[in-house]
């Protein structure tokens, strides 16, 4: 199950996205994008925002990490009122529009309202930042936040599968992020920006051709170097950081000893956040520590009955499905048919695509489990439902005929 892809929305898009032929940028055409070159004159100074901005931006993204948006958005925009010519509040509400937008990711909804709010705020801060940077004004935080605009941007029409879109904003965010270290080395949140982008590009051309494409060059080791220093040193991005390397440890690297320890390391930063705790639990699903994942959906469901985290809601179905999944693994049939009608009748999101792979989990336990007519049902609601990672194809396959649970448990690993 491409479980993580709940918590961090990749820049490339889910995996099996097969985007069209792009030719690779030439060494001549590749803007420089290799290490960063820091100049020995280079600034060092903090990032600080305006007076009052800072504290302002920290409890937003402290809000936005709650899935608070209501709040969070409060905060960005007293941003903007206490430094309008600052693109730092248009920034925070364009990846806010990213974070609302990743909570239906599942859902081939089109999201207009949130797309359209997203398009303004991350194309004003490209307009803020030109102008400093035309007025030769602080300049590392113009080319930061240029930066993060187009990366932001490129995340986006990558989802959406607009491939040329998403190269042309990911080159640029690529070259002011480096500008940026290399005027002021100290910035170290551009570092998570430049570290994934340099991971991702030396890592997926096996799984995702187009990645090879999208940027030149990218370096593994120097990509995880940099989220590190994000992660240790940054200002705003720290926790985003610490979420990307769960991903890169546990689902790239398959080093889940230094995925459970970001995981422990995060919950660390708030005991009380129930979205760190949905990391810790799709940390041991990627792991196939089913036991461990059954526990976990089970001390993840009794906290939640004591206090339910809101906005967090509409992914309580991934809750049981992750169950389910541990279920299957571990061949109790019975159980994991209880779940996964759990995950399909206590949601309050029916829609979700969550719910759709609950129905065909659901359907594979029945199989599994000798029940052969009772899954065909289950089979037929998946395949009449919006498609969601291949849901109707694996639908059609399991109405043709049974699956073995070599089978099942290859589509519920693969990447």
């Amino acid at each position: 199950m491409k479980a993580l892809l709940l918590l961090s929305m990749l820049f490339c898009g889910p995996a099996s996205a097969q985007p069209p032929s792009i030719p690779a940028a030439s060494s001549a055409d590749d803007d420089g994008l290799g290490p960063a070159l820091v100049d020995l004159r280079a600034s060092t100074r903090p990032f600080t925002l305006s007076p009052g901005a800072d504290e302002r931006y920290d409890i937003g993204i402290a809000l936005m990490y709650r899935l608070e948006f209501d709040k969070a958005e409060a905060k960005f925009r007293e941003v903007t009122v206490l430094d309008p010519a600052s693109p730092a509040g248009y920034c925070a509400l364009a990846a806010l529009s990213w974070w609302r937008y990743s909570q239906n990711f599942d859902m081939q909804t089109a999201l207009k309202d949130v797309e359209k709010e997203f398009l303004f705020n991350s194309d004003k801060v490209i307009e803020l930042s030109k102008k400093m940077i035309d007025e030769g004004r602080d300049l590392d935080q113009a080319y930061f936040f240029m930066g993060s605009a187009y990366g932001l941007q490129g995340r986006w029409y990558a989802v959406q599968r607009s491939w040329f879109k998403a190269y042309s904003r990911g080159k640029k965010a690529r070259r002011f992020l480096k500008k940026c270290v290399e005027t002021n080395p100290a910035i170290y949140d551009a570092y998570l920006g430049l570290g994934i982008f340099d991971y991702y590009a030396a890592t997926l051309p096996g799984a995702l051709g187009f990645a090879a494409h999208l940027f030149a060059g990218g370096d593994r080791v120097r990509g995880m170097e940099y989220v590190k220093i994000a992660r240790d040193k940054g200002r705003f991005f720290k926790l985003e950081a610490r979420i990307f390397l769960i991903e890169i440890y546990s689902r790239h690297e398959r080093d889940f000893k230094a995925a459970f320890a970001e995981c422990e390391a995060l919950r660390a930063q708030d005991q009380t956040n129930m979205l760190f705790r949905l990391a810790e639990l799709m940390t041991h699903v990627q792991a196939q520590d089913w036991q461990g994942a059954l526990a976990k959906a089970e001390s993840f469901l009794g906290a939640w009955q004591v206090n339910p985290q809101r906005g967090l809601e509409q992914q309580l179905a991934s809750v049981y499905l992750a169950a389910g999944d541990a279920l299957i693994g571990l061949k109790r049939y019975g159980d994991a048919i209880i779940w996964l009608s759990g995950g399909i009748e206590k949601t309050g999101f029916p829609e979700k695509g969550w719910v759709t792979y609950c129905y065909l989990r659901r359907a594979q336990a029945l199989d599994l489990a000798g029940l052969r007519e009772t899954a065909l049902a289950d089979y037929r609601i998946a395949l009449d439902r919006q498609n969601f990672w291949d849901s109707k194809k694996y639908a059609k396959a399991g109405i043709k005929k049974p699956l073995p649970y070599q089978e099942v448990m290859l589509q519920m690993t693969q990447d």
